[in-house]
């Protein structure tokens, strides 16, 4: 199979990895090696520091008796060659040995990390007798406008995916990226490979911005990072920059969890789309508050969202969503998307508009260049699982039609919660892509477990009481269960869990 090209993943507010080629020369002679030690084993994962903190790491390892000096390189193979980032040049080797602290740059994608004799032509010559472990990266960067935290931006490497994830209103899920190790070529990335955002402005069949992708009410409602890049960015209105209050777990295993909130603002005096001085001289509260928990999960092939819409002034409020997503751009051709309920992949028209979507969780299937077979390192598949059905799916205005909005109408009730839960997966067949949409549509809502009776258990008589148990999910906790269309008593334990019983003949 041949390799795929080259695209490096790179975060805004991260400086982006110098890649450097060495120089051509001589080989090095026969028997000549290298192998780093420390770190030790076969990956080694490091946490790449937001600046202006400088990530380090102690590098040390044995060299061959004619090796007097290495270049300690972290590598990345491509169909047109190896990228080489040198993290330090020409560290010196006494007595066999060499050791020093490299500087990481802001971020790389992940390679292997090689000690190539000082000299030798990475791009030519033969690199496996340069061992090393293969560097894996995580981050997590808030975003920020001055002083004010407006959005973050984090990144999980694991295994062989890439998962990437930027706060709800700049682009949600970016992206996950499939790798190959050993080679460590990275496949399937777009830079604007977007899903699950809630930017400023919506979709629509007119390709002009006409309303908020978010109203709360009937208002235009807004999150921190819309505030700071369109309303004060782009429309350069005086308005003081709300926060976005974030926070980020790791856990042991590399999965990362990342919790995002903020009230959403409207402009004070009118509903004017674009806003003006006039229209919006100041914001205000919408009595709504939207929080997102992400999870960049399944060795960073997989970013589950959960959106909850909370009424914060004591009233019900209806909120409406457009969620803009973008399927990547192909080599050639042009993507493909396959719909719940067909057969087949199709491509998509401008202004293309795709109803009888149902109302449960479900999965779109997007193939990044519908004319690749299956297995093509250069095309990959991305699955978008929701929780419940959109309205619609309306294609952009313009050609190449990748972006496109999922419209969702909720009722926060008073002094409650509403909720959206989406899944995106990625890999590069469709065959692997479809179990993970398949476990995604599962833990949209959780099957309720019966308890009693027991399962094959005889039953006497006329009538028969069922028990059991449901569980929150991205939905939140069930509002009614019935079982063989009889409504049964539903009784909360607690926010994350709830009981019921039904009698019927």
């Amino acid at each position: 199979m041949r390799a795929a090209s080259l695209r490096l993943l790179t975060i805004a507010a991260l400086v982006a990895a110098s890649t450097t080629a060495l120089a051509s020369a001589a080989g090095a002679a026969p028997g000549t090696f290298t192998k780093i030690t420390t770190p030790s084993g076969a990956t080694k994962t490091i946490q790449i520091k937001a600046p202006p903190a400088i990530t380090t790491l102690t590098v040390s390892g044995q060299a061959s008796s004619d090796v007097t000096s290495v270049d300690i390189d972290c590598i990345l193979v491509s169909a047109s060659g190896p990228a080489v980032t040198v993290l330090k040049a020409a560290v010196p080797v006494t007595g066999n040995a060499f050791s020093d602290v490299v500087t990481i740059p802001n971020l790389i994608a992940n390679c292997r990390m090689r000690a190539v004799p000082h000299g030798v032509d990475t791009g030519t010559e033969y690199l496996g007798a340069y061992t090393g472990p293969i560097l894996y990266m995580w981050a997590f960067v808030p975003v920020k406008d001055g002083s004010t935290t407006v959005g973050y931006q984090a990144l999980a490497e694991r295994g062989d995916g890439i998962a990437l994830a930027t706060d709800a209103a700049s682009c949600g899920p970016a992206l996950i990226a499939t790798v190959a190790p050993p080679t460590m070529t990275v496949l399937g990335l777009g830079s604007q490979a977007c899903t699950v955002a809630l930017p400023s402005g919506n979709v629509t069949t007119s390709g002009t911005s006409t309303a908020s992708s978010i109203k709360v009410s009937g208002h235009n409602a807004y999150l921190p990072g819309a505030i700071s890049t369109y309303l004060r960015g782009t429309l350069a209105l005086t308005l003081p920059q709300p926060a976005l209050t974030t926070s980020m777990a790791r856990a042991s295993n590399g999965d990362l969890t990342i919790t995002e909130s903020a009230p959403l603002r409207r402009c004070s005096v009118s509903d004017l789309y674009p806003p003006t001085l006039v229209s919006c001289p100041t914001l205000t509260g919408t009595g709504v508050t939207f929080k997102r928990v992400t999870s960049l999960i399944r060795g960073s092939h997989q970013v589950r969202v959960r959106d909850t819409f909370t009424s914060t002034d004591g009233h019900a409020h209806p909120v409406s969503l457009q969620y803009l997503s973008q399927a990547e751009a192909p080599d050639a051709g042009a993507p493909g998307y396959l719909f719940p309920g067909r057969a087949h992949f199709v491509t998509a028209l401008p202004d293309q508009v795709i109803t009888g979507l149902g109302t449960k969780a479900a999965t779109v299937f997007i193939r990044s260049d519908i004319r690749a077979f299956e297995g093509e390192q250069s095309a990959d598949t991305r699955a978008l699982t929701w929780s419940r059905a959109p309205s619609k799916i309306q294609f952009s205005h313009v050609a190449p039609t990748r972006q496109f909005a999922t419209p969702f109408a909720l009722s926060v009730p008073s002094g409650g919660n509403a909720y959206l839960g989406f899944a995106v997966s990625d890999a590069n067949r469709t065959s692997e892509v479809k179990p993970l949409g398949a476990l995604a549509t599962g833990e949209m809502m959780n099957t309720p477990s019966i308890t009693s009776p027991a399962n094959h258990a005889h039953l006497h008589g006329h009538s028969i009481t069922v028990k059991g148990g449901v569980t929150r999910g991205a939905n939140g906790l069930p509002i009614s269960v019935s079982v063989n269309g009889h409504a049964a008593t539903l009784t909360v334990v607690s926010a994350a869990q709830a009981t019921y019983k039904v009698t019927f003949s």
